[in-house]
């Protein structure tokens, strides 16, 4: 499938000039809004939200960037989110379906647009997981006040531009303030006015796959700071029972054949930025190489996934090359029979 010419992920322009207008009360503090994108998930989004509205400090602006393109889908949404019955939600309909990529483009643009400075993006489905999240990601902004502070995160990694890698922190090193290289979007990606004013949004052509990693490196090569609470990712990796992890490469692919999409954008995405952006065409040759071995051992999955999971590898490569961005690859729901 091909992106339609005239769509926002074709475009990379996003229609933001929607939605209703915020109240007096919405935009009293400008300085923190959050938001969260979601995809016909109205009972998902709702619990998430119910999260957000559950931490010690909630800013203002609670926005809930709808992917689903569909009116009924837009109304179950304003059904369940009206049963918080609070003020500080508002829902706005992004049009299309945007993908992860587009859809925090979309709410950090939004919400830049209104004149927010720091804008948090959270996962329909990944909540905060410590109910003083939000107030530990305020005090670190206080504590590290700079106008080259541009992003900040509740889990952060170092980048290794040897082999285009990101490298995990040890447990030892979470302690303190630490710089980091990138922060993923499932991570509370909170990035500042200032950086979309420098560099834009993340693209919304890359629709999904490694496009918070990528939009990171591209704040740290125009001269901002992506910084990290290390107590804070200490507490995330405790909740999510991954503390004392010493990481194995998989030589299969290890992904759920219903997930077998997601690596056809993670190897577009990253060919693409490495090749355009930071003048690294040795490691989108180094992406491709490990594309084509993936392709190989999936096959130790079976033919029926190894077949698909080579075709899309190897689309990745050649979209990567060619520039080929937008939804090219629908996006699959989990199944019960992943294997």
């Amino acid at each position: 499938m091909g992106s339609d010419p005239a769509s926002q992920v074709a475009t990379g322009r996003l229609r933001t000039d929607v939605g209703p207008a915020l109240s007096a009360a919405q935009l009293a503090d400008r300085s923190w809004a959050v938001f969260v994108v979601t995809f016909r998930r109205p009972q998902v989004a709702r619990a998430t939200v119910e999260a957000i509205l559950a931490q010690t400090v909630v800013p203002a602006t609670v926005l809930v960037v709808d992917n689903s393109a569909s009116a009924s889908e837009e109304a179950a949404l304003l059904s369940e989110l009206g049963t918080l019955e609070d003020a500080r939600i508002v829902v706005v309909a992004s049009g299309e379906n945007l993908g992860s990529a587009g859809g925090c483009a979309f709410g950090l643009q939004w919400l830049q647009e209104r004149g927010f400075e720091w804008m948090t993006s959270i996962d329909d489905d990944d909540p905060p997981r410590t109910t003083d999240t939000i107030a530990r990601l305020q005090a670190l902004v206080a504590r590290q006040a700079s106008d080259d502070l541009g992003i900040i995160g509740a889990v952060g990694s170092c980048w290794d531009w040897r082999v285009g890698e990101q490298r995990r922190l040890s447990d030892h090193e979470l302690h303190g303030d630490i710089e980091v290289d990138t922060v993923g979007g499932n991570s509370l990606l909170t990035v500042r006015s200032s950086v979309i004013d420098a560099i834009g949004t993340p693209d919304p052509r890359f629709f999904f796959g490694f496009y918070d990693p990528l939009y990171c490196l591209r704040a740290k090569q125009a001269g901002f700071r992506v910084v990290v609470d290390g107590s804070l990712l200490h507490d995330y990796r405790a909740a999510a029972g991954r503390l004392g992890l010493h990481r194995s490469r998989n030589v299969v692919p290890a992904e759920a054949a219903s997930g077998v999409w997601r690596r056809y954008y993670v190897t577009r995405n990253y060919i693409h930025r490495m090749r355009r952006t930071f003048d690294r065409p040795d490691l989108a040759r180094r992406e491709a190489a490990k594309a084509i071995a993936r392709s190989v051992t999936a096959f130790g999955r079976g033919p029926r996934f190894g077949v698909r999971y080579a075709r899309l590898q190897l689309r990745g490569v050649a979209d990567g090359y060619r520039d080929r961005l937008g939804r090219r690859v629908e996006p699959q729901a989990k199944t019960s029979r992943d294997g």
